[in-house]
């Protein structure tokens, strides 16, 4: 009898940790978190992407459609790329992300999606500034170490103001 109870009270605190880890306020500070990381241009930047992790961005701009589909490569190559600019131009960026929706799933709760809309400002000198404006779906897993990110599907669209 005694082992049941310690079961389930290990079973109780797994669940209790994967809601906490999966809550909306958890997730949106652990996402500010990662945004800051890759806008700082720090290399832990990459480290919040599963090995499999899949893309999909879509981004509309004045000189027409622009894709990244891939992988972890491929999105980290992106990253540290757009910063190389961003440093270059002396740019200064700001970030609103709105929490559209977070659904748990998984038994128990061992993966999150998480949909998001994001407006980014970015500022260049005396230029107008350039803002983007998109919804993004981004898919969680738990991991011994934490979450990381497995899945993201975005589309977003960029502007110069007048």
């Amino acid at each position: 009898m005694r082992k049941l109870f310690w079961v389930g009270v290990l079973v109780a605190v797994f669940y209790g940790h994967s809601y906490v880890m999966f809550s909306e306020p958890a997730v949106m500070s652990w996402l500010g978190k990662q945004d800051r990381l890759a806008l700082d241009g720090d290399e832990k930047m990459c480290d919040a992407y599963a090995s499999d992790l899949t893309v999909s961005m879509k981004m509309q701009t004045a000189e027409g459609p622009m894709a990244l589909e891939g992988g972890k490569p491929e999105l980290c190559d992106y990253m540290k790329d757009a910063q190389s600019s961003l440093r270059q131009m002396r740019a200064s960026v700001n970030m609103n992300t709105e929490l559209l929706s977070l659904e748990r799933a998984g038994f128990p709760w061992l993966t999150a999606t998480v949909k998001v809309r994001q407006t980014s400002t970015v500022q260049m000198g005396r230029m107008p500034p350039l803002t983007e404006e998109g919804d993004a779906t981004i898919t969680l897993k738990r991991t011994l170490q934490g979450r990381q990110i497995v899945s993201i599907v975005s589309s977003s669209a960029v502007a110069m103001a007048r």
